[in-house]
């Protein structure tokens, strides 16, 4: 077999030469003693064309294809005639006069079409994905997801960073997810756990001198099944010695300002409609933004900034002294009360409309969802005789509110509920406004994030972004772990309150996080980590991880920073889902290769499955059966 081309390659430029290409049958069409047929294969298609006058038995050859055969033709390359070009094809120009038609394989019906505007059941191109890939949308995603890995390569080994592989094989480490575990068969009763992220091995890599390191990186975690997350990932691993948070963000800037440019400048993509490729030049530095401020403006910690003028109005201050029992109620008991202005959009929602959007609140939590219009600069609406003219004119001057437009307002004791009922309300404004444009790129760094989160009902401090995170109070931090460590009486928060310290003082300790958000979405996230044992001991001591539970868990790495670890840091970026913005693509799955259904199934392979019982017995594994 001698391919000369690919079929796609082909341009006026080839005309007169003898070529041989090969692929699959795509479309035939027959007229009378004239047979057409559009090969393909990755590069694109090109038409063969069979006259029976001058080549009977090619011809016949040619009569006999049917879609999805796989075929080898030899011929030579020709102009079409001018009316008979085809403008939608890049080989539209040309086709191949055959003299050489080879079968190589036939082909059963395929059970979906291959055609780039294929709709059909997700489920349905997830079984039968070898099938779904060679849709010409599919394999460009494929080739760009190449394109985009070999880009971060060449900006990161340029710099002097080194790709190191790290294990699969790993063990549990509290990340935020569940693990998948993999039993031993060599040391029964003992399991290996699939890594969430290669965090410990990449900071070990610091430890050893390794300075910068980089993986394409495959991860795993056992989350509840959502229809915006797989089981397994991919994700760009960075991590740099020597380094503070500046120069983390500097770099990931760099990556990502290099392989967008090279995604625009790849002549396979400039057909594709992406959004990447109207997106423009990435201008950088990139804009920052405090957690503080993400949350008081947009009540999301990654706002879609698509959208930046639509934010929030904090009412609660107002509320504390307002006419309305609801909303007073929710703010002298320490909760929250938030207005988003909806400019121009009084009459937007049908009354229906404003029903479904309360029911939506409640099912968040709230316990309702409040709507005023703003007509003669007064307020409108259910509750609207509630508030005296003095109230009214507060409220419609702290959102800024004019004539004609629409207000929501959210009250609730727990400052979560309040927050996403408002991001929901505002995306759906947003949408309905028209502002959040898909080939539009609104990227920004949340940075300064609380060092820890409370949850309530344990009395108990979780790292809000994970344990080996600098503090950026570290004083203060081992001023507090001192104070828990005097006594073990009651949980640790009871301990520091004992010691003079507030909860409020406690949740307003920062981190060295960051995170890049792109138009809404996490893109990529990290840290400059803790490289003293003494300071992770601090954490360790107020997260409630006890000094034997640490050298249980992180025994290794804590005997590695005591050996001279350096001031490091680093960052990942999901691959898939940062795909799937860049490309415009509708789900998680069609960045991917080989992805798992909703519910975590591959359907193709038909996986998971069950083992013999010889395996379980050899693994000691027994089944208990299900309540």
């Amino acid at each position: 077999m001698n391919r000369t081309h690919r079929c796609g390659e082909l341009r006026k430029e080839h005309a007169g030469q003898t070529v041989t290409v090969c692929g699959w049958v795509d479309t035939k069409r027959e007229m009378g003693a004239l047979v057409f047929i559009d090969l393909r294969d990755i590069a694109g298609k090109v038409q063969l064309a069979f006259d029976i006058e001058k080549d009977p038995a090619n011809h016949a050859a040619a009569k006999s294809m049917h879609g999805e055969y796989v075929a080898m033709a030899s011929g030579v390359v020709r102009l079409r005639d001018p009316k008979n070009v085809n403008p939608r094809l890049a080989t539209g120009d040309i086709e191949i006069a055959v003299s050489r038609l080879e079968l190589l394989n036939t082909a059963k019906t395929p059970a979906i079409e291959v055609r780039d505007d294929l709709k059909c059941d997700p489920e349905l191109r997830l079984k039968h994905r070898f099938i779904d890939l060679r849709r010409q949308p599919m394999q460009r995603m494929l080739q760009g997801r190449a394109a985009m890995i070999r880009s971060m390569r060449a900006s990161l080994d340029a710099q002097g960073f080194t790709e190191i592989e790290t294990p699969i094989l790993y063990k549990r480490t509290p990340e935020g997810a569940r693990d998948f575990i993999v039993p031993s068969r060599a040391y029964p009763g003992q399991f290996y756990a699939l890594p969430q992220s290669p965090q410990l091995f990449k900071q070990l890599c610091m430890v050893a001198g390794l300075d910068r390191y980089y993986q394409i990186a495959r991860c795993f975690r056992d989350e509840d099944k959502r229809a915006d997350r797989q089981p397994e990932f991919s994700q760009l691993d960075i991590e740099m010695s020597f380094v503070e948070r500046d120069d983390v963000i500097a770099l990931l800037e760099g990556v990502v300002r290099n392989f967008v440019r090279d995604l625009q400048q790849d002549a396979r993509f400039a057909h594709t409609g992406w959004p990447v490729v109207k997106a423009g030049e990435i201008k950088t530095p990139i804009e920052r933004m405090t957690y503080e401020t993400a949350m008081h403006d947009y009540s999301i910690d990654r706002p879609d900034l698509r959208s930046r003028d639509l934010k929030l109005t904090e009412l609660t201050d107002w509320a504390k002294t307002c006419s309305f029992n609801a909303f007073k109620q929710a703010a002298l008991g320490g909760g929250m009360v938030k207005a988003l202005r909806c400019p121009g959009m009084a009459e937007a929602f049908s009354r229906g409309q404003i029903s479904n959007l309360e029911r939506d609140a409640k099912g968040m939590g709230a316990g309702g969802l409040a709507s005023l219009k703003v007509a003669d600069g007064k307020l409108d609406g259910a509750i609207a005789k509630f508030f005296p003219a003095g109230e009214q004119a507060a409220l419609i001057n702290a959102c800024r509110a004019q004539d004609g437009d629409l207000v929501f307002i959210c009250a609730h004791a727990k400052e979560k509920v309040v927050h996403a009922v408002m991001h929901h309300m505002r995306t759906l404004v947003a949408e309905k406004l028209g502002l959040l444009d898909p080939s539009q790129f609104a990227l920004v760094w949340i940075i300064d994030f609380p060092l820890f989160e409370y949850k309530d009902e344990e009395e108990k401090l979780y790292a809000s972004h994970h344990p080996f995170t600098l503090p950026q109070d570290l004083d203060l931090v081992r001023n507090m772990a001192q104070a828990a460590r005097r006594s073990s009486e009651g949980s640790v928060i009871a301990r520091l309150k004992a010691a003079g310290y507030s909860l409020e003082q406690v949740l307003g300790l920062r981190n060295n996080q960051y995170d890049l958000v792109l138009n809404g979405v996490e893109i990529a996230g990290g840290s400059i980590r803790m490289h003293r044992t003494d300071w992770q001991q601090d954490v360790f001591e107020l997260v409630g991880i006890t000094k034997e539970e640490a050298e249980k868990k992180f025994g290794f790495l804590m005997n590695a920073l005591a050996h001279g670890a350096p001031p490091h840091g680093g960052i990942a970026m999901g691959l898939d889902r940062m795909l799937m913005l860049l490309m415009g693509l509708d789900t998680i799955q069609d960045a991917m290769a080989f992805p798992k259904s909703a519910t975590g199934r591959d359907l193709m392979i038909d996986t998971p499955n069950e083992v013999e019982k010889k395996l379980l017995d050899e693994l000691g594994i027994q089944f208990k059966p299900a309540p």
